[in-house]
């Protein structure tokens, strides 16, 4: 049985996650899709807006300059924990493009992550515009 005083707090486990949610936000905006490519899961799966919601081809999509993100100021984020399973939603103001296309604006967003091997990977995002 392990030791659950090693084990992290759940406000140590959402206090990570609220980092790794901003960290892949200033990683978007920077178009570093080796960071990407870390807090990302193998199965990741982008549910909107992009063609190519997976893995691969939305780091490549970063990476090529496909998506352009100017800015994204995230706000109100919050965590929730369930076992292995974790999800993070908060509000988006970003200027971005998708191949040359003009998406900017305000989102409502959600970051499902999951703990595989003793750490957190995020294994999914969804993006919805808000008016």
């Amino acid at each position: 049985m392990p030791d659950e005083s090693s084990q992290p707090s759940k406000i140590e486990t959402e206090q990570l996650l609220r980092e790794m949610t901003d960290e892949w936000a200033k990683d978007l905006v920077r178009g570093d899709g080796g960071a990407l490519g870390r807090i990302m899961a193998e199965d990741f799966f982008f549910a909107y807006p992009f063609e190519g919601d997976d893995k691969e081809q939305f780091i490549d999509d970063i990476t090529s300059g496909e998506v352009k993100v100017e800015y994204l100021n995230r706000e109100n984020v919050s965590v929730r924990i369930w076992g292995n399973t974790a999800v993070a939603t908060g509000k988006d103001s970003a200027r971005w493009f998708y191949k040359g296309h003009d998406y900017s604006g305000h989102y409502k967003i959600m970051h499902v992550y999951s703990l595989r091997n003793e750490a957190w990977h995020l294994v999914s995002v969804q993006a919805c515009p808000i008016s």
